[in-house]
């Protein structure tokens, strides 16, 4: 009994001297360029367990998948919205529709040094609701967070799965994506359950607009303990009621959940949002 409890207490004083699993802070600058309009920004994703944050310069999206909600903050107004992860209804087949092309990667054969670090450049991309969409994305398994990074991704992905959200069967690389390059060229939007009119329009306009390309590069990555209120609502926020799906779509970069690369970077500037990751502000 004597060397059990002996046992039961060495075992748990090692426990307890274990170090706290850190989380990953990547920092990004991302270039979008269309026609003769450019413009440059930056953004941080934060990872830490199943939680996810991901700052722009207009909004913040934070993603529980313990909880199973997403969280999108407008800090300039100080309030937010609730999206349940994985969607349903027609939130899910909206995002089914760039979900599918984000998951659809195969390896390039080819590698770069980015921030430091070497990566692995992966070819995806796929038809989506707004268009065509190709992408380079260059992982790394050494850069720090790395493994942290990919174990919330296949998480995510496999909630996905489990709720029908998508039917991607190809390549989701590990580690943590250093660089991103895509092209969107924009077709005929399919919105599920938006009038034929108001997709009429909407086309007309699309057809008009050139390519879209971003190129997204990692500046700063760093490994490091995250308290859990960088994870939460800030107090004070007001919470609001979700905006139609149909109006999210085409809020540019107010929500870029299952945009092809938004799990792990940015999704191409002027793609019509479905909901983060890894964007279009």
């Amino acid at each position: 009994m004597r060397k059990f409890t002996a046992l039961v207490a060495g075992m748990t004083l090692a426990m307890t001297a274990l170090p706290a699993a850190a989380g990953v802070v990547i920092t990004q600058k991302q270039h979008v360029s269309s026609g003769t309009n450019s413009r440059d920004s930056e953004q941080t994703i934060s990872v830490q367990g199943n939680k996810q944050k991901m700052v722009t310069e207009k909004h913040t999206i934070i993603t529980d998948l313990d909880v199973g909600k997403m969280y999108v903050l407008d800090p300039n107004a100080k309030t937010y919205f609730e999206i349940e992860f994985p969607p349903k209804g027609q939130m899910a087949a909206m995002m089914a529709a760039s979900t599918n092309a984000a998951m659809n990667f195969k390896k390039a054969g080819t590698t770069r040094d980015v921030a430091g670090f070497k990566c692995a450049d992966y070819d995806g991309g796929g038809h989506m609701m707004a268009g065509d969409y190709t992408v380079k994305e260059c992982f790394s398994t050494t850069a720090p967070g790395a493994e942290e990074f990919a174990a919330f991704e296949k998480h995510m992905a496999a909630k996905l799965k489990e709720a029908g959200t998508t039917t991607a069967n190809g390549e989701i690389p590990g580690g943590v994506p250093l660089a991103l390059d895509s092209t969107m060229k924009m077709g005929k939007v399919n919105i599920p359950g938006m009038a034929p009119e108001q997709a009429a329009k909407i086309n007309e306009m699309m057809a008009k607009r050139p390519p879209v390309s971003t190129s997204t590069v990692v500046e700063k990555i760093e490994s490091k303990k995250l308290a859990d209120a960088d994870f939460a609502v800030p107090a004070g926020f007001t919470k609001r009621d979700l905006p139609a799906p149909n109006s999210m779509m085409m809020k540019r970069g107010a929500m870029r959940m299952g945009q092809p690369g938004a799990m792990k970077m940015s999704p191409p500037a002027g793609a019509p949002a479905a909901g983060a990751s890894p964007a279009a502000p």
